[in-house]
Protein backbone atom coordinates (compact mmCIF):
# COMPACT_ATOMS: atom_id res chain seq x y z
CA UNK A 1 0.00 0.00 0.00
CA UNK A 2 1.20 3.12 -1.10
CA UNK A 3 2.38 5.10 2.25
CA UNK A 4 0.31 8.48 2.05
CA UNK A 5 0.89 11.22 4.68
CA UNK A 6 -1.95 11.10 7.20
CA UNK A 7 -4.29 13.90 6.72
CA UNK A 8 -3.39 14.29 2.60
CA UNK A 9 -6.21 15.24 0.35
CA UNK A 10 -7.50 12.43 -1.83
CA UNK A 11 -8.29 13.57 -4.93
CA UNK A 12 -9.01 11.51 -7.84
CA UNK A 13 -7.46 11.49 -11.41
CA UNK A 14 -7.92 9.09 -14.60
CA UNK A 15 -4.29 7.07 -15.40
CA UNK A 16 -3.71 4.77 -17.69
CA UNK A 17 -0.49 3.46 -19.08
CA UNK A 18 1.06 0.75 -21.39
CA UNK A 19 4.56 -0.60 -21.52
CA UNK A 20 6.16 -1.99 -24.38
CA UNK A 21 9.09 -3.47 -25.82
CA UNK A 22 11.34 -2.20 -29.10
CA UNK A 23 14.43 -3.67 -28.87
CA UNK A 24 16.04 -2.88 -32.05
CA UNK A 25 17.60 -5.93 -33.89
CA UNK A 26 21.11 -7.09 -33.19
CA UNK A 27 23.53 -5.28 -35.78
CA UNK A 28 21.84 -1.64 -35.06
CA UNK A 29 23.74 1.00 -35.44
CA UNK A 30 23.70 2.61 -31.53
CA UNK A 31 24.04 6.59 -30.86
CA UNK A 32 25.28 8.41 -28.35
CA UNK A 33 29.09 7.86 -29.25
CA UNK A 34 30.72 9.56 -31.78
CA UNK A 35 33.45 6.88 -32.03
CA UNK A 36 31.82 4.02 -32.85
CA UNK A 37 32.45 2.44 -36.02
CA UNK A 38 30.55 -0.50 -36.35
CA UNK A 39 27.03 -1.64 -35.21
CA UNK A 40 25.68 -3.56 -32.50
CA UNK A 41 27.13 -7.13 -31.86
CA UNK A 42 24.66 -7.52 -28.48
CA UNK A 43 21.84 -7.12 -25.98
CA UNK A 44 22.34 -6.65 -22.43
CA UNK A 45 19.21 -5.26 -21.38
CA UNK A 46 16.05 -5.28 -23.77
CA UNK A 47 14.67 -1.95 -24.80
CA UNK A 48 11.31 -0.98 -23.99
CA UNK A 49 9.06 2.14 -23.58
CA UNK A 50 5.97 3.23 -21.35
CA UNK A 51 2.92 5.70 -22.30
CA UNK A 52 0.78 7.34 -19.25
CA UNK A 53 -2.21 9.69 -19.76
CA UNK A 54 -3.16 11.49 -16.51
CA UNK A 55 -6.40 13.55 -16.79
CA UNK A 56 -8.34 15.50 -14.42
CA UNK A 57 -11.37 15.30 -16.56
CA UNK A 58 -11.07 18.25 -18.16
CA UNK A 59 -7.02 18.39 -19.35
CA UNK A 60 -5.15 15.23 -20.16
CA UNK A 61 -1.27 15.29 -20.75
CA UNK A 62 0.30 12.07 -22.32
CA UNK A 63 3.70 11.22 -21.41
CA UNK A 64 6.28 9.06 -23.34
CA UNK A 65 9.51 7.41 -22.22
CA UNK A 66 11.59 5.27 -24.07
CA UNK A 67 14.95 4.23 -23.75
CA UNK A 68 16.25 6.16 -26.86
CA UNK A 69 19.08 8.97 -26.38
CA UNK A 70 15.87 11.17 -27.15
CA UNK A 71 13.60 11.89 -29.81
CA UNK A 72 15.42 15.14 -31.68
CA UNK A 73 14.26 15.00 -35.01
CA UNK A 74 11.40 12.67 -34.74
CA UNK A 75 9.67 14.69 -32.34
CA UNK A 76 6.66 16.33 -35.02
CA UNK A 77 6.09 13.21 -36.41
CA UNK A 78 5.37 11.02 -33.20
CA UNK A 79 3.61 13.99 -32.21
CA UNK A 80 1.52 14.13 -35.32
CA UNK A 81 1.04 9.88 -35.13
CA UNK A 82 0.09 9.67 -31.08
CA UNK A 83 -2.35 12.93 -31.41
CA UNK A 84 -4.24 11.75 -34.24
CA UNK A 85 -3.94 7.86 -32.42
CA UNK A 86 -5.63 9.59 -29.43
CA UNK A 87 -6.93 12.74 -30.50
CA UNK A 88 -4.86 14.91 -27.75
CA UNK A 89 -3.31 18.18 -28.70
CA UNK A 90 0.21 18.22 -29.77
CA UNK A 91 0.79 20.51 -26.49
CA UNK A 92 0.00 18.38 -23.97
CA UNK A 93 2.27 15.08 -25.49
CA UNK A 94 5.36 15.12 -23.94
CA UNK A 95 8.28 12.78 -25.43
CA UNK A 96 11.10 12.11 -23.28
CA UNK A 97 14.43 9.79 -23.55
CA UNK A 98 15.89 8.11 -21.08
CA UNK A 99 19.53 8.96 -22.47
CA UNK A 100 20.93 5.77 -22.81
CA UNK A 101 23.77 5.69 -25.56
CA UNK A 102 22.87 1.94 -26.19
CA UNK A 103 20.19 2.56 -28.04
CA UNK A 104 19.50 2.56 -32.17
CA UNK A 105 20.89 5.54 -33.84
CA UNK A 106 17.82 7.71 -35.24
CA UNK A 107 19.37 11.03 -35.92
CA UNK A 108 20.41 13.28 -38.97
CA UNK A 109 23.37 13.36 -37.27
CA UNK A 110 23.89 9.69 -36.69
CA UNK A 111 23.51 9.46 -40.05
CA UNK A 112 26.20 12.03 -41.03
CA UNK A 113 28.62 10.84 -38.49
CA UNK A 114 28.20 6.93 -40.16
CA UNK A 115 26.22 6.72 -43.16
CA UNK A 116 22.36 6.84 -43.94
CA UNK A 117 22.25 3.30 -43.79
CA UNK A 118 22.98 3.79 -40.17
CA UNK A 119 19.09 4.97 -39.74
CA UNK A 120 17.02 1.89 -39.35
CA UNK A 121 13.96 3.55 -41.40
CA UNK A 122 11.58 0.43 -41.46
CA UNK A 123 12.68 0.03 -37.07
CA UNK A 124 11.69 3.94 -36.80
CA UNK A 125 8.81 3.40 -38.78
CA UNK A 126 7.51 0.28 -36.66
CA UNK A 127 8.07 1.98 -33.12
CA UNK A 128 6.06 5.34 -33.91
CA UNK A 129 3.54 3.24 -35.28
CA UNK A 130 4.05 1.14 -31.74
CA UNK A 131 4.07 4.40 -29.81
CA UNK A 132 0.86 5.59 -31.26
CA UNK A 133 -0.54 2.20 -30.73
CA UNK A 134 0.66 1.87 -26.80
CA UNK A 135 -0.58 5.67 -26.37
CA UNK A 136 -4.46 4.61 -27.22
CA UNK A 137 -4.15 1.94 -25.21
CA UNK A 138 -3.20 3.75 -22.38
CA UNK A 139 -6.11 6.40 -22.82
CA UNK A 140 -8.18 3.27 -23.40
CA UNK A 141 -6.96 1.70 -19.85
CA UNK A 142 -7.87 4.56 -17.84
CA UNK A 143 -9.25 4.05 -14.13
CA UNK A 144 -9.82 6.30 -11.37
CA UNK A 145 -5.97 6.59 -9.55
CA UNK A 146 -4.98 8.35 -6.76
CA UNK A 147 -1.43 10.77 -7.33
CA UNK A 148 1.35 10.35 -4.51
CA UNK A 149 5.07 12.42 -4.37
CA UNK A 150 7.74 11.55 -2.41
CA UNK A 151 11.77 11.95 -2.92
CA UNK A 152 14.47 9.97 -2.19
CA UNK A 153 18.35 9.77 -2.61
CA UNK A 154 20.84 8.10 -4.81
CA UNK A 155 24.34 8.87 -4.25
CA UNK A 156 26.57 8.06 -7.83
CA UNK A 157 26.16 10.74 -10.35
CA UNK A 158 28.71 13.27 -10.07
CA UNK A 159 30.24 16.66 -11.91
CA UNK A 160 32.08 15.79 -15.11
CA UNK A 161 33.70 19.26 -15.41
CA UNK A 162 36.56 19.74 -13.20
CA UNK A 163 38.58 22.74 -12.85
CA UNK A 164 41.56 22.80 -14.16
CA UNK A 165 42.93 25.88 -11.56
CA UNK A 166 43.50 27.63 -15.23
CA UNK A 167 39.83 28.76 -15.49
CA UNK A 168 38.82 25.95 -17.50
CA UNK A 169 37.49 22.64 -17.04
CA UNK A 170 38.85 18.79 -17.94
CA UNK A 171 36.49 15.55 -18.05
CA UNK A 172 37.26 14.51 -14.76
CA UNK A 173 35.14 14.16 -11.98
CA UNK A 174 34.90 16.83 -9.47
CA UNK A 175 33.37 17.30 -6.05
CA UNK A 176 34.07 20.90 -6.59
CA UNK A 177 31.09 21.38 -8.87
CA UNK A 178 27.43 21.33 -8.33
CA UNK A 179 25.40 18.09 -8.23
CA UNK A 180 21.98 16.97 -7.44
CA UNK A 181 21.03 13.50 -5.66
CA UNK A 182 17.65 14.00 -5.35
CA UNK A 183 15.35 11.20 -6.58
CA UNK A 184 11.56 12.42 -6.67
CA UNK A 185 9.20 9.95 -7.30
CA UNK A 186 5.30 10.49 -8.20
CA UNK A 187 3.15 7.14 -6.89
CA UNK A 188 0.37 5.76 -8.67
CA UNK A 189 -1.74 3.79 -7.03
CA UNK A 190 -5.70 2.43 -7.00
CA UNK A 191 -8.18 4.37 -4.75
CA UNK A 192 -7.81 1.48 -2.08
CA UNK A 193 -3.70 2.56 -2.24
CA UNK A 194 -2.33 -0.26 -4.05
CA UNK A 195 0.72 0.83 -6.60
CA UNK A 196 0.28 0.45 -10.20
CA UNK A 197 2.84 2.71 -11.52
CA UNK A 198 6.08 4.50 -10.49
CA UNK A 199 7.31 7.20 -12.16
CA UNK A 200 10.88 8.21 -11.24
CA UNK A 201 13.52 10.66 -12.17
CA UNK A 202 17.55 11.37 -11.71
CA UNK A 203 20.10 14.21 -12.89
CA UNK A 204 22.74 12.12 -13.93
CA UNK A 205 23.70 10.75 -17.77
CA UNK A 206 23.45 7.13 -18.58
CA UNK A 207 26.70 6.43 -19.73
CA UNK A 208 28.16 3.72 -17.49
CA UNK A 209 29.40 1.54 -19.77
CA UNK A 210 31.45 3.29 -22.43
CA UNK A 211 31.12 3.01 -26.09
CA UNK A 212 30.42 -0.55 -25.84
CA UNK A 213 28.41 -2.23 -28.39
CA UNK A 214 25.81 -4.12 -26.76
CA UNK A 215 21.79 -2.87 -27.08
CA UNK A 216 20.48 -2.00 -23.34
CA UNK A 217 19.08 0.61 -21.24
CA UNK A 218 21.96 1.28 -19.19
CA UNK A 219 21.13 2.22 -15.08
CA UNK A 220 17.79 3.66 -15.77
CA UNK A 221 16.75 -0.27 -17.51
CA UNK A 222 17.95 -1.88 -14.64
CA UNK A 223 16.25 0.39 -12.16
CA UNK A 224 12.95 -0.26 -13.97
CA UNK A 225 13.37 -3.77 -13.87
CA UNK A 226 14.24 -3.79 -10.15
CA UNK A 227 11.29 -1.94 -9.08
CA UNK A 228 9.16 -3.91 -11.28
CA UNK A 229 10.46 -7.13 -9.84
CA UNK A 230 9.16 -5.80 -6.16
CA UNK A 231 6.08 -4.48 -6.89
CA UNK A 232 4.87 -7.48 -9.90
CA UNK A 233 2.06 -5.68 -11.61
CA UNK A 234 3.10 -2.16 -11.52
CA UNK A 235 5.37 -0.18 -13.98
CA UNK A 236 8.35 1.50 -13.35
CA UNK A 237 8.85 4.73 -15.80
CA UNK A 238 12.10 6.54 -15.74
CA UNK A 239 12.14 10.46 -16.61
CA UNK A 240 15.94 11.67 -17.05
CA UNK A 241 16.85 15.22 -14.85
CA UNK A 242 18.73 17.99 -15.60
CA UNK A 243 22.00 15.99 -15.78
CA UNK A 244 24.33 17.09 -18.91
CA UNK A 245 27.17 17.58 -17.23
CA UNK A 246 26.50 14.70 -14.52
CA UNK A 247 27.85 10.93 -15.00
CA UNK A 248 27.72 7.70 -12.60
CA UNK A 249 30.98 7.75 -10.59
CA UNK A 250 33.02 5.85 -9.47
CA UNK A 251 36.13 6.81 -10.98
CA UNK A 252 39.29 5.03 -12.24
CA UNK A 253 41.53 4.13 -9.06
CA UNK A 254 45.25 5.09 -10.45
CA UNK A 255 44.15 8.03 -12.74
CA UNK A 256 40.81 9.49 -10.81
CA UNK A 257 39.28 9.46 -14.31
CA UNK A 258 35.87 7.88 -15.10
CA UNK A 259 36.03 4.15 -16.13
CA UNK A 260 34.17 1.99 -18.38
CA UNK A 261 31.51 0.12 -15.95
CA UNK A 262 31.41 -3.68 -16.94
CA UNK A 263 27.56 -4.45 -17.01
CA UNK A 264 27.04 -5.98 -14.04
CA UNK A 265 28.64 -3.16 -11.83
CA UNK A 266 25.77 -1.09 -13.90
CA UNK A 267 22.99 -3.40 -12.98
CA UNK A 268 24.07 -2.55 -9.16
CA UNK A 269 23.58 1.25 -9.90
CA UNK A 270 20.21 0.79 -11.71
CA UNK A 271 19.52 -1.40 -8.39
CA UNK A 272 20.46 1.10 -6.14
CA UNK A 273 18.38 3.51 -8.10
CA UNK A 274 15.77 1.48 -8.08
CA UNK A 275 16.09 1.34 -3.59
CA UNK A 276 15.61 4.80 -3.26
CA UNK A 277 12.48 4.40 -5.20
CA UNK A 278 11.22 1.38 -2.78
CA UNK A 279 12.25 3.55 0.29
CA UNK A 280 9.31 6.08 -0.91
CA UNK A 281 6.90 2.77 -1.81
CA UNK A 282 7.88 1.39 1.54
CA UNK A 283 8.34 4.00 3.80
CA UNK A 284 7.06 7.35 2.25
CA UNK A 285 6.61 9.63 3.68
CA UNK A 286 4.26 10.79 -0.01
CA UNK A 287 2.22 13.33 -0.28
CA UNK A 288 -1.17 13.52 -2.10
CA UNK A 289 -1.31 15.39 -5.53
CA UNK A 290 -4.22 17.62 -6.13
CA UNK A 291 -5.42 20.21 -7.87
CA UNK A 292 -6.58 21.13 -11.52
CA UNK A 293 -4.20 19.81 -14.71
CA UNK A 294 -2.47 22.66 -16.38
CA UNK A 295 -0.37 22.32 -19.07
CA UNK A 296 1.78 25.21 -20.65
CA UNK A 297 4.57 25.47 -23.51
CA UNK A 298 6.56 27.71 -25.13
CA UNK A 299 9.69 28.21 -27.54
CA UNK A 300 12.31 30.21 -26.81
CA UNK A 301 15.01 31.17 -29.33
CA UNK A 302 18.58 30.09 -28.37
CA UNK A 303 21.22 32.39 -30.32
CA UNK A 304 24.70 31.48 -30.80
CA UNK A 305 28.06 33.11 -30.84
CA UNK A 306 28.88 34.45 -34.52
CA UNK A 307 31.90 32.43 -36.70
CA UNK A 308 34.65 34.71 -36.49
CA UNK A 309 38.29 34.28 -37.88
CA UNK A 310 39.73 33.66 -34.72
CA UNK A 311 37.38 30.70 -33.89
CA UNK A 312 37.84 29.18 -37.16
CA UNK A 313 41.91 29.41 -36.24
CA UNK A 314 41.60 28.13 -32.99
CA UNK A 315 39.56 25.46 -34.10
CA UNK A 316 42.04 24.30 -37.13
CA UNK A 317 45.10 24.40 -34.57
CA UNK A 318 42.89 22.26 -32.28
CA UNK A 319 43.23 18.52 -31.45
CA UNK A 320 39.54 17.38 -31.72
CA UNK A 321 38.50 16.74 -35.16
CA UNK A 322 35.14 17.64 -34.11
CA UNK A 323 36.46 20.76 -33.91
CA UNK A 324 38.78 21.09 -37.23
CA UNK A 325 35.28 19.58 -38.82
CA UNK A 326 33.24 22.53 -37.76
CA UNK A 327 36.00 25.17 -39.16
CA UNK A 328 36.31 23.40 -42.62
CA UNK A 329 32.09 23.30 -42.73
CA UNK A 330 32.07 27.10 -41.97
CA UNK A 331 35.12 28.17 -44.17
CA UNK A 332 33.51 26.63 -47.10
CA UNK A 333 29.73 27.83 -46.17
CA UNK A 334 31.32 31.42 -46.37
CA UNK A 335 33.55 31.05 -49.14
CA UNK A 336 30.08 29.81 -51.01
CA UNK A 337 28.20 32.83 -49.47
CA UNK A 338 26.04 30.97 -47.16
CA UNK A 339 23.69 32.33 -45.16
CA UNK A 340 25.18 31.23 -41.55
CA UNK A 341 22.39 30.37 -39.08
CA UNK A 342 22.98 31.47 -35.21
CA UNK A 343 19.64 30.74 -33.49
CA UNK A 344 18.14 27.81 -32.48
CA UNK A 345 14.66 26.79 -30.71
CA UNK A 346 14.27 24.77 -27.55
CA UNK A 347 10.78 24.15 -26.44
CA UNK A 348 9.65 24.72 -22.61
CA UNK A 349 6.59 22.78 -21.54
CA UNK A 350 5.11 22.86 -17.97
CA UNK A 351 2.75 20.59 -16.53
CA UNK A 352 1.30 21.66 -13.28
CA UNK A 353 -0.90 20.14 -10.14
CA UNK A 354 -2.95 22.79 -9.05
CA UNK A 355 -0.19 23.78 -6.21
CA UNK A 356 1.10 20.46 -5.21
CA UNK A 357 3.30 19.41 -8.03
CA UNK A 358 4.81 21.21 -11.21
CA UNK A 359 7.02 19.67 -14.01
CA UNK A 360 9.23 21.60 -16.03
CA UNK A 361 10.71 19.95 -19.21
CA UNK A 362 13.38 21.12 -21.38
CA UNK A 363 14.45 20.34 -25.14
CA UNK A 364 17.94 20.11 -24.06
CA UNK A 365 20.82 18.16 -21.96
CA UNK A 366 20.04 21.10 -19.65
CA UNK A 367 23.09 20.76 -16.96
CA UNK A 368 22.67 20.36 -13.28
CA UNK A 369 22.29 23.75 -11.87
CA UNK A 370 19.25 24.35 -14.09
CA UNK A 371 16.93 21.61 -11.67
CA UNK A 372 18.64 22.84 -8.64
CA UNK A 373 17.75 26.96 -9.76
CA UNK A 374 14.18 25.90 -10.83
CA UNK A 375 13.28 23.88 -7.33
CA UNK A 376 15.00 27.01 -5.10
CA UNK A 377 12.86 29.50 -7.13
CA UNK A 378 9.76 27.82 -7.67
CA UNK A 379 9.76 26.03 -4.21
CA UNK A 380 7.71 28.72 -2.45
CA UNK A 381 5.08 28.43 -5.16
CA UNK A 382 4.84 24.37 -5.29
CA UNK A 383 5.00 21.63 -3.19
CA UNK A 384 7.37 19.40 -5.08
CA UNK A 385 9.68 20.93 -8.27
CA UNK A 386 10.42 18.68 -10.81
CA UNK A 387 12.43 19.55 -13.04
CA UNK A 388 13.17 17.36 -16.71
CA UNK A 389 15.90 17.31 -19.81
CA UNK A 390 16.05 15.47 -22.42
CA UNK A 391 12.18 16.04 -23.88
CA UNK A 392 11.32 16.57 -27.07
CA UNK A 393 13.16 17.92 -29.80
CA UNK A 394 17.00 18.06 -27.70
CA UNK A 395 18.95 20.60 -29.10
CA UNK A 396 22.25 19.50 -27.37
CA UNK A 397 24.20 20.61 -24.29
CA UNK A 398 22.41 23.61 -22.77
CA UNK A 399 25.33 25.11 -20.28
CA UNK A 400 24.21 27.95 -17.53
CA UNK A 401 26.27 31.14 -17.54
CA UNK A 402 28.88 30.57 -15.13
CA UNK A 403 29.90 27.58 -17.72
CA UNK A 404 29.95 29.99 -20.18
CA UNK A 405 33.56 30.98 -19.73
CA UNK A 406 34.96 27.97 -18.56
CA UNK A 407 34.54 26.33 -21.88
CA UNK A 408 34.74 22.32 -22.24
CA UNK A 409 32.98 19.98 -24.15
CA UNK A 410 29.17 21.12 -22.71
CA UNK A 411 30.00 24.74 -23.32
CA UNK A 412 31.72 24.66 -27.13
CA UNK A 413 32.74 21.21 -28.53
CA UNK A 414 28.68 19.41 -28.48
CA UNK A 415 27.67 22.67 -30.21
CA UNK A 416 30.77 22.43 -32.87
CA UNK A 417 29.87 18.49 -33.15
CA UNK A 418 26.32 19.95 -33.95
CA UNK A 419 27.77 22.74 -36.20
CA UNK A 420 26.20 25.43 -34.84
CA UNK A 421 27.88 28.63 -34.95
CA UNK A 422 29.51 28.86 -31.76
CA UNK A 423 28.27 28.90 -27.82
CA UNK A 424 25.21 29.90 -26.75
CA UNK A 425 25.46 33.37 -25.78
CA UNK A 426 25.19 35.07 -22.38
CA UNK A 427 22.28 35.63 -20.67
CA UNK A 428 20.82 32.05 -22.18
CA UNK A 429 20.00 30.41 -18.74
CA UNK A 430 17.83 33.32 -17.48
CA UNK A 431 15.64 33.65 -20.73
CA UNK A 432 15.05 29.59 -20.78
CA UNK A 433 14.21 30.36 -16.94
CA UNK A 434 11.87 32.87 -17.61
CA UNK A 435 9.94 30.99 -19.94
CA UNK A 436 9.57 28.37 -17.64
CA UNK A 437 8.50 30.26 -14.68
CA UNK A 438 6.24 32.21 -16.93
CA UNK A 439 4.72 29.29 -17.93
CA UNK A 440 3.90 29.20 -14.69
CA UNK A 441 2.36 31.77 -13.28
CA UNK A 442 -1.08 32.37 -12.12
CA UNK A 443 -2.53 34.64 -15.23
CA UNK A 444 -5.37 32.90 -17.11
CA UNK A 445 -3.41 33.26 -20.40
CA UNK A 446 -0.91 31.00 -19.07
CA UNK A 447 -2.92 28.69 -17.02
CA UNK A 448 -3.82 25.73 -19.29
CA UNK A 449 -1.23 26.20 -22.49
CA UNK A 450 -2.58 25.99 -26.08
Amino acid sequence: MVPLREGSPSMLYEVGCHRIDVTPPIGTWLAGYAARTEPSNGLYHPIRAVTTVIGDGHTDVLIVSIDWLGFYDLTDEARRRISEACDIPRSQIVLCGTHTHCAPAIREVDARRHGVDAIDSGYVDRTLDALADASLSAMESRRPARLGVGRDWCGFATSRRKPDGQGGVIFQPSLDAPHDHEVPVILVSSPDGALRQAVFSYACHPTSTGPILEIGGDYPGFACSAIEARYPGAVATFLKGCGGDQKPDPPERTTGSFRRIPVDEVELLGRQLGSAVSRVVDLGPVDAVEGRIDVGQTFVTLEADPVTETALVEAWTSESRIAQDWADHYSEAMAAGDVLPTRVSLEVQTIRFGRSLALVTMAGEMNVEYGLRLKRELGNRFDRVIPLGYANRIVGYVPVERQRSEGGYEVLGNNQSLLYSGPFVSGTEDRILEAAMSLLDDSPEHAAGD
